[in-house]
């Protein structure tokens, strides 16, 4: 009877030193990509088939940098918590906050939230579906404010995408480049930000279209077009996970 090979499922999680990383696999990667999250999720993206020594040493030449990063979270304190959806809270939008105010549902024309007059109106009795309504709204403001800068910026850039995507992209990333399809995403939650870090993202992403990682010639191309670029960058990553929904 012939032998039968039998293969080793691709491990799920790596643990080096103290630290535990969540391995995600991807046939469409070729290279090791390591992430860390807001709330201290650390993550290893791999192409398919790498070998775990082979993603333990990447990770052990990262550690200072994933370290770094697990101590500037540390230092910004908790998550803000989610906002309650009651009269009078708070609500972000293009780095501002404007107060919520319930509203019969006639008033907004058939919308379940509007923006008006420097306040935020949300139809009552939504109790349970209020994040999902604001949710839709500020996706359908990301859309239109997305395109629209992608479009001024891209010829700046000197790069054409093949199309842009916004939608939830977790708790890691602003944005993302597809390098293969040549698709940029963002998230929705972008349009919490002030429009300098929104127009920090998009030209980061289009550059990507040029330059996959972030090599010298990467940060040369974003100068160009936003010679400002570290103190936005700076901004995003000190205050940008200030506002949540």
């Amino acid at each position: 009877m012939p032998r039968v090979k039998l293969r080793r499922a691709p491990i799920e999680s790596l643990e080096v030193d103290d630290l535990t990383f969540a391995v995600r696999w991807s046939r469409r990667r070729r290279t090791i990509g390591i992430s860390v999250a807001r709330d201290g999720g650390l993550r290893v993206l791999a192409p398919a088939g790498v070998p775990a020594r082979k993603l333990e040493s990447a990770v052990r030449a990262k550690l200072p940098w994933v370290r770094s990063k697990l101590a500037e979270f540390a230092a910004l304190g908790p998550p803000p918590q989610r906002p309650r959806f009651v009269a009078g809270e708070r609500l972000p939008y293009l780095g501002r906050t404007h107060r919520l105010a319930l509203v019969d549902a006639g008033q907004l024309r058939g919308a379940q939230v509007a923006l008006r007059g420097g306040r935020f109106e949300m139809a009552r009795g939504l109790d349970g579906e209020a994040r999902a309504a604001f949710v839709r709204w500020y996706t359908e403001r990301a859309r239109a404010r997305l395109g629209a800068r992608v479009a001024h910026y891209a010829p700046l850039v000197g790069a054409t995408p093949a199309g842009v995507v916004v939608r939830d992209l977790g708790t890691r990333r602003w944005g993302v480049c597809d390098g293969r399809t040549r698709i940029v995403s963002f998230h929705w939650e972008l349009v919490l930000q002030p429009p300098e870090i929104i127009d920090y993202v998009v030209v980061h992403e289009l550059s990507h279209l040029h330059e996959p990682n972030h090599g010298p010639r990467f940060w040369r191309r974003v100068a160009a077009v936003m010679p400002d670029w570290k103190r936005r960058r700076a901004t995003l990553s000190s205050r940008g996970h200030r506002h949540t929904i």
